[in-house]
């Protein structure tokens, strides 16, 4: 019998799972419809838990592999606290539209984040739902998109949450290590879903390849206005013990503001795969584990 229930977050995007308690494990029909879920929904969300960090691995497990980083950890935080050795992002400004691993080949299939620790006035995370709008965008729009692929960047040396990579600094540097670079077709293929996605994001993407800069920028432009529209995006304000998992290859997702001294200290998890219906696992390594850091060049 499958107990999994959900309901609607928004009419763009995400489901919450109601009556759910991930500090037990539940059977493979019940994971199996979690999955279902999550392809239908992109995002689920699960309130109110008080959890370990195995109860925290074990229900990101039931969606595919539970990543290991380069030091052996399963998981990291994305949180204000200043001096935490743990924290992904040690300068937490404001974070513009993008889906993790989109300079690489294989931009992630799904990242999990538990709040550990929030104040109700917290800075929200934001979602917009960049598989649905592909076949609602303007006919002349969409298959202009069909032939056209966008170079995606990451700086390795600064954090640039806030702002692209301008191409001009991209073609310019000197450091050939700096800039971890793969060109992408706009529409993203994944792996674990039927259609395609937008790849192309405000914050990875530096331009569309083969366009004159100003025609490339007035086309990212037209396309983002679409794919960030208000009412394609779901607006999460976090709550102690909720867990939220979403996939991010069809959603982008955003933090509109500086984290603020208000407590935000959230435990950040992604898998290495994805768990088919039929059991099989679909290898799926994530961009970062390849991505080599300043320190380690």
């Amino acid at each position: 019998m499958v107990l999994v229930r959900c309901i609607p977050l928004s009419p763009a995007v995400g489901a919450e799972v109601l009556d759910f308690d991930i500090t037990h494990a539940v059977p493979e029909s019940d994971q199996a419809e979690l999955r279902r879920q999550f392809t239908k929904h992109h995002l689920l969300l699960v309130r109110g838990q008080e959890l370990t960090q195995d109860d925290h691995d074990r229900f990101v497990g039931y969606f595919g592999p539970v990543q290991e980083n380069r030091g052996g950890d399963r998981a990291g935080y994305v949180t204000n606290r200043g001096d935490d050795p743990r924290s992904l992002f040690p300068e937490m400004r404001p974070l513009i539209w993008h889906n993790d691993g989109a300079y690489g080949p294989h931009p992630g299939i799904a990242t999990s984040l538990w709040a550990v620790e929030v104040d109700p006035s917290a800075a929200p995370t934001l979602f917009a739902n960049v598989a649905e709008i592909v076949e609602r965008l303007p006919a002349a729009l969409r298959e202009r998109a069909e032939s056209l692929r966008v170079l995606n960047v990451r700086d390795t040396e600064f954090n640039r949450t806030y702002e692209r990579v301008p191409l001009e600094e991209l073609l310019s540097s000197n450091d050939p290590d700096r800039y971890v670079t793969f060109e992408h077709p706009v529409f993203f293929e994944p792996p674990h879903l039927e259609g395609r996605a937008v790849i192309a994001s405000e914050q990875m993407t530096a331009a569309v390849v083969d366009l004159p800069p100003e025609e490339s920028d007035a086309f990212l432009s037209e396309l983002y206005a679409y794919m960030y529209a208000r009412d394609n995006v779901y607006e999460h304000r976090w709550k102690q013990g909720d867990v939220v998992i979403w996939d991010n290859i069809a959603l982008h997702h955003s933090r509109p503001g500086e984290t603020g001294t208000e407590s935000r200290h959230l435990r950040r998890q992604c898998i290495d795969g994805w768990y088919t219906p039929e059991g099989d696992l679909l290898d799926w390594s994530l961009t970062r584990r390849t991505l080599r850091t300043p320190s380690e060049r």
